[in-house]
């Protein structure tokens, strides 16, 4: 039984649009505001009368499906509620019979492709903590698209030309460094250190000599590795670039994600060029000062740059180069690009230019951007070997240091893998979590201690609360696998939890409107919460034997549903913690 359909077919019958009302309706916050509210704001500007009085008419206009008890006007809002015993049998139902596939929906069947593109890191440089937050929001928004019935693609765009390219093989060619490690690890870490150093050395410079000293160099670094005629050049570019890309790969199978194509700059450079030429061959683009550029400002959007006076590439050229490509070899309907806050007003003139150009013959691929804001480690706490920016490794060795020691002083009896092996787990989830715990347009200044807590908003609190209710099945023997004749909540506990388990599908299917993991994040933590409360305050296991294995399938669907809401944030359940 599908208790929103139905209400939304009842609001119709009383005037409410059904399109209307299936977007309106939503879960409220708390129980005691019911099962779903219908806010009145929107339909107010619609009908031209007060929320207020709107509420009122169509609380006492609908005819109430089966399985709900009441229709109560709060004000602007109507909370309906469902009849307790029905909705705790179809819920727990549902989620037993359904069991990893609740709350996800179907794969959509001949539908549109769509690209989520994230995670960007550059060859020839660190792979730090702001990757981290990338990486991780894109899979999560890519896995809530997936949850939501749409194809996704997965895609990885990197810059592998340009400055910071030059100053990486600058380091390399002409300054003294370490010998090249074996270890992949190692290897990725010695490039951000060659790197460093070329920046250094130019940053240096330029306060000695200006702009025209090294900084010219490197420019002119790259327009020769361009030409490709600098056969050794290329050749280490190559090796370099090699190098990186496999210490990348690295930290994508650690962090249990598989890119369906990585794009590279260099790939689509050319035909960037090409594209600006033809713009201005079309009179899209105009000449000025030597450069060509998109004229946008009667969108209100400036001008947009599209090429350099000396006739290279820019990101604008290569992106309108990207977009072409997404459109005739992924065959995407619309890309979505996981970028920094800070990158707004450029991608505003990009997708505006790339609307004006689809107003023609549709060869480029619509592009969302999908912007997040930054992210800090609280001060004092961790500080980095490279003395500017943290990398990727270090976070994981301080966060996965503190789950094994943690790990080994509550388990001193465990295998030494075992011990590892939960403490990564541990440590990846506290990562993940506490990247996707904010709203992504918040700067988060993350906690790594804070993170691997086992108590508050934490990966670690939720991963317990897994384990304590596969600990609760595993204490219930045979109880465990009998299927309880019907569900009658009698405590409110009870009755809030199983609530909480039937909004699932629903906050699964807003964050991925929304494209906002953290709204599985805050009800992950919630749910955990609401699990606990009844865990301390209810009896399972020691209830009469019919009532015994009724709330055994209640705490069999709060695993279930904890597991399911942790896979869309990429997040592995551990067995004993």
């Amino acid at each position: 039984m599908d208790f929103k359909k139905d209400l939304v077919k009842a609001l119709a019958k009383a005037g409410v649009e059904e399109t209307l009302a299936e977007q309106l309706l939503e879960a409220p916050s708390k129980r005691e505001m019911g099962d779903f509210a219908l806010p009145c704001f929107k339909l107010a500007a619609e009908m031209k009368k007060n929320p207020v009085l709107i509420a009122q008419e169509i609380s006492a206009k609908i005819v109430l499906p089966k399985g709900f008890r009441k229709a109560e006007a709060k004000g602007p809002y109507i909370n309906f509620f469902v009849e307790e015993g029905k909705q705790a049998k179809e819920t727990i139902g549902e989620i037993l019979a359904k069991k990893e596939k609740y709350g996800i929906g179907k794969p959509a069947k001949g539908g549109d492709r769509i690209i989520v593109e994230y995670c960007q890191a550059n060859p020839m440089k660190a792979f730090h903590i702001g990757h981290v937050r990338n990486i991780v929001l894109g899979e999560a928004i890519a896995r809530l698209f997936e949850a939501s019935g749409k194809k996704v693609f997965r895609a990885n765009y990197g810059g592998d030309v340009g400055p910071h390219v030059s100053k990486t093989l600058y380091a390399y060619r002409e300054l003294a460094h370490e010998t090249e490690p074996k270890g992949i690890a190692e290897k990725g870490a010695w490039l951000g250190k060659l790197y460093k150093a070329g920046a250094d050395a130019v940053k240096e410079d330029e306060a000695n000599n200006g702009a025209n000293g090294l900084e010219q160099k490197m420019r002119d670094m790259v327009v020769e590795l361009e030409s490709g005629k600098n056969k050794s050049l290329v050749a280490d570019w190559k090796k370099l670039r090699k190098m990186s890309l496999e210490y990348f790969s690295s930290i994508y199978a650690e962090l249990g994600i598989k890119f369906d194509r990585i794009i590279l700059e260099s790939e689509v450079e050319k035909e960037g060029i090409a594209i600006a030429h033809k713009l201005l061959e079309q009179g899209f683009a105009i000449r000025d000062q030597g450069a060509l550029l998109v004229n946008l400002e009667e969108h209100g959007l400036g001008k947009f740059l599209v090429l350099k006076s000396d006739g290279a590439a820019l990101y604008s050229s290569k992106d309108l180069a990207l977009a072409k490509l997404k459109k005739k070899e992924i065959r995407a309907r619309i890309s979505y690009n996981l970028v920094g806050s800070e990158q707004a007003h450029y991608f505003r003139q990009l997708m505006k230019t790339i609307e004006l150009l689809n107003q023609g013959n549709g060869d480029y691929c619509k592009t969302v951007h999908l912007s997040y804001e930054m992210v800090r480690l609280e001060g004092g706490k961790m500080s980095s070997r490279e003395g500017n920016v943290i990398a990727y490794s270090e976070l994981l060795d301080a966060v996965f240091s503190k789950t094994f020691t943690e790990t080994m002083s509550r388990h001193p009896d465990w295998p030494k893998e075992k011990i590892e092996g939960t403490a990564k787990a541990l440590a990846m989830g506290a990562i993940k979590f506490g990247m996707l715990c904010q709203d992504r347009n918040s700067v988060i200044t993350f906690n790594w201690e804070k993170a691997t807590s086992l108590d508050g908003e934490t990966a670690p609190f939720i991963l317990y609360s897994h384990c304590r209710a596969n600990s609760i099945l595993k204490k219930a023997g045979k109880l465990a696998k009998q299927k309880p004749k019907e569900i009658m909540p009698e405590t409110e506990k009870e009755k809030s939890l199983i609530s909480m388990l039937a909004a699932f599908p629903e906050k699964a299917m807003e964050a991925a409107e929304q494209e906002s993991p953290h709204k599985v994040s805050f009800y992950l933590i919630a749910l955990a919460q609401e699990f606990n409360s009844f865990y301390h305050e209810v009896p399972v296991l020691q209830a009469g034997p019919e009532k015994a294995v009724q709330r055994i399938a209640i705490v069999r669907a709060v695993a279930q549903v904890l597991e399911n809401g942790l896979r869309l944030l990429n997040i592995n359940t551990v067995e004993e913690m």
